[in-house]
């Protein structure tokens, strides 16, 4: 076992999928159901396995096409999300659609932080494929634990808050994965743009 492609990927992963179960964990909470946890471990399964069982071969299409793709619906949820949140703030009542559509908002989020994953574990597998692949299981269980345990702390977060962060989060992805297909930008952008959109969308609830 190789232990440095091990410890990556175990950190990556229990960075990346953590962000998935506390998602999951706060929608469940606020609609009294499991259901959240269901996409949010089936958003994780559809980008993980296809990574382990394909290998290096989804290293041979062409990433810029994955980003855009990928970008034009993190930008769509992040419009549902800042509209839904805007609702929430200003008392509106909810229509009938927006448990389905909360559902929906854990699956992108399940499946963006999965991708963003893969992208590590793709490049750890040339290098060890069964310490990649231990590295992320581990975490993923390691994961699951947290998220069972601190399953109530976390479900104390408010929804229409998390919908305004994960939108602005969403937003700052889209416009990431866009401007690294069309200029040469660096990663650390993205934080500068997530500022950006935390204040436009708190312009848009307020109006």
């Amino acid at each position: 076992m190789d232990v440095g492609v091990f410890l990556a990927a175990l950190a990556m992963g229990t960075l990346e999928l953590s962000e998935a179960g506390a998602v999951s964990a706060i929608y469940a909470g606020a609609y009294k159901s499991w259901i959240p946890y269901i996409y949010g471990a089936l958003g994780v399964l559809v980008v993980l396995l296809p990574t382990f069982t394909l290998g290096r071969f989804i290293e041979l299409l062409p990433i810029q096409y994955v980003l855009v793709v990928g970008a034009i619906i993190l930008a769509y949820f992040g419009y549902r999300l800042i509209r839904s949140a805007r609702r929430s703030f200003k008392g509106i009542r909810k229509h009938h659609g927006e448990e389905k559509e909360g559902m929906g908002v854990v699956l992108v989020v399940a499946i963006t932080e999965a991708l963003e994953d893969a992208l590590v574990a793709l490049a750890l597998i040339p290098q060890s494929y069964s310490s990649t692949l231990l590295g992320t299981g581990i975490s993923a269980v390691l994961v699951l634990g947290l998220t069972a345990l601190l399953k109530n702390q976390i479900a104390r977060i408010r929804l229409p808050h998390l919908k305004f962060v994960l939108s602005s989060l969403l937003f700052s992805l889209a416009s990431l994965w866009i401007l690294e297909v069309t200029l040469d930008v660096t990663e650390f952008i993205v934080l500068p743009l997530f500022l950006l959109y935390l204040g436009v969308n708190y312009l848009i609830i307020k109006i």
